[in-house]
């Protein structure tokens, strides 16, 4: 095995010479340079930055392979591999447990023994797989104090990216290539690039697949555990339930909303994505990805109009005809600009959907959820009802 240096350049847009990713990029490039990190705050603020100003829905560059929110990833992940044992920001990383990490979910995403700071690029892709399966069953509700979870995802990737820099900064060979007939997993499954002298790196491909994921599912948990809740819709209080009435002809003129909402719903977090660069000259349809996955998949139908006037409705049930109530409202998906300050920042309220999840979040970046999403529509409807940034 062989360690390469790598060095990233990429030319955004600028917008009077100070475009948010541009700055970015120039503050990842100077700690590359300096490979040091000096602080956890300085790491919360990197993945922050990361998380809200770079574009996940772009296009993938077909020379490059990668879009603008995959190269600072791949910044990320090298700048965390080059940071030396005993960096303060990374000490977790010399000692994290995955099986302690997860706690009672832990069964179900420990596949291997290695440690995650000793995995493969094999065992790395299918613990982050088996993360998305288990990720909306480790968030939990609480009426009071909103989502909460066991599991702290910000320190888990951060554990993972680093690991995805040592891989991503190295070449490879396998003993097994002198013994003849021997099986080549690795290849056989697309994960590697092959030089004439048998050296292999990992495939762009399959990069771009991790970051999807990575970043999607660190955007959505960013959301959920920092969402306000907001109750302003209660099936006790009469008087305001009759603010937000709904009819038959609400539901019939969003039958395709619905149908379209329900298999995001049924997605994991950053499959949309994922399928989205894996084949981005043919994708135009949520179908495609839900298929793709569940090639047996029946979808959901809409629940009939006196259920949905009632209490304790799934939001994915009620924010198709909420749209039609107020259709200013824009609706993002994680495939779309869910959670990107570009495209909040630029509309008062607007909806964030991704994987079942339901936010409103306000132009200045305040997150609110609620057990009922009529309320987030009140709020919508409030003049002072902006918030404070999360």
């Amino acid at each position: 095995m062989k360690e390469y240096s790598i060095a990233f350049s990429v030319v955004f847009p600028a917008a009077n010479g100070h475009h948010p990713k541009m700055v970015l990029v120039v503050e990842v490039d100077k700690l590359l340079l300096a490979q040091e990190l000096t602080s956890e705050t300085m790491l919360g603020q990197l993945l922050d930055a990361w998380i809200t100003e770079c574009d996940r829905s772009q296009q993938v560059d077909e020379e490059t392979k990668y879009n603008e929110m995959h190269v600072v990833g791949l910044e990320i992940c090298v700048l965390l591999h080059r940071a030396p044992l005993g960096t303060p920001a990374l000490a977790t990383y010399e000692c994290l447990c995955l099986t302690t990490a997860l706690g009672p979910y832990a069964s179900r995403v420990v596949l291997h023994d290695e440690a995650l700071s000793d995995m493969c690029w094999i065992q790395l892709s299918e613990t982050l797989t088996a993360l998305q399966l288990i990720f909306k069953d480790t968030i939990q509700w609480d009426a009071a104090q909103g989502c909460h979870t066991v599991v702290d995802y910000p320190v888990l990737m951060l554990v993972l990216l680093k690991r995805v820099g040592f891989w991503l900064a190295r070449q490879w060979r396998r003993v097994e290539d002198d013994v003849a007939d021997g099986e080549d997993p690795e290849a056989l499954q697309g994960l590697v690039d092959l030089d004439k002298e048998g050296w292999r790196c990992v495939r762009p491909a399959c990069v771009v697949q991790v970051l999807d994921d990575v970043h999607a599912l660190l955007c959505l948990a960013r959301l959920l555990l920092t969402a306000q809740v907001v109750s302003l819709h209660t099936a006790v209080a009469d008087e305001i339930h009759d603010e937000v009435r709904l009819y038959n002809h609400h539901r019939e003129a969003s039958i395709d909303d619905f149908y379209e909402m329900s298999m995001v719903a049924d997605c994991m977090v950053g499959n949309v994505t994922q399928y989205k660069h894996k084949f981005q000259f043919l994708f135009h349809s949520i179908s495609q990805v839900v298929y793709y996955h569940f090639p047996s998949y029946e979808r959901q139908r809409q629940q009939p109009m006196a259920f949905l006037e009632g209490s304790g409705i799934s939001g994915t049930n009620l924010l198709p005809l909420l749209l039609q109530l107020n259709p200013d409202i824009p609706l993002f998906y994680e495939h779309t600009g869910a959670g990107q300050r570009t495209v909040y920042d630029a509309h008062r309220f607007s909806w964030v959907f991704m994987s079942g999840y339901i936010l409103l979040i306000s132009r200045e970046g305040a997150a609110f959820c609620a057990e009922d999403i009529r309320s987030l529509l009140l709020l919508s409807a409030d003049p002072a009802g902006d918030g404070a940034p999360v």
